[in-house]
């Protein structure tokens, strides 16, 4: 799976400290979208510019930190 975040957006790092805190950061890819590469490549996936981004990995794209913490317990608990 891919997340797309940004450095300084809160919603992002409560997604990335569930992440960590479950021992997952090995089954994620992410992506900084405060560089050019990053912001055009999360435009492609998902349309828009929004973060925090996950592409689950039947290519699904969940925006927000809620919508994305509710579909990772809900695969990981």
């Amino acid at each position: 799976m891919t997340l797309f975040y940004l450095p300084t957006c809160p919603h992002c790092h409560r997604v990335i400290t569930w992440i960590e805190g479950q021992g997952l950061t090995d089954k994620f890819n992410y992506i900084d979208c405060s560089n050019e590469a990053g912001a055009a490549e999360l435009q492609q996936v998902s349309g828009q510019q929004s973060v925090p981004c996950l592409v689950t990995g039947d290519d699904q794209c969940l925006i927000g930190d809620e919508s994305i913490l509710a579909y990772l317990q809900k695969l990981y608990d």
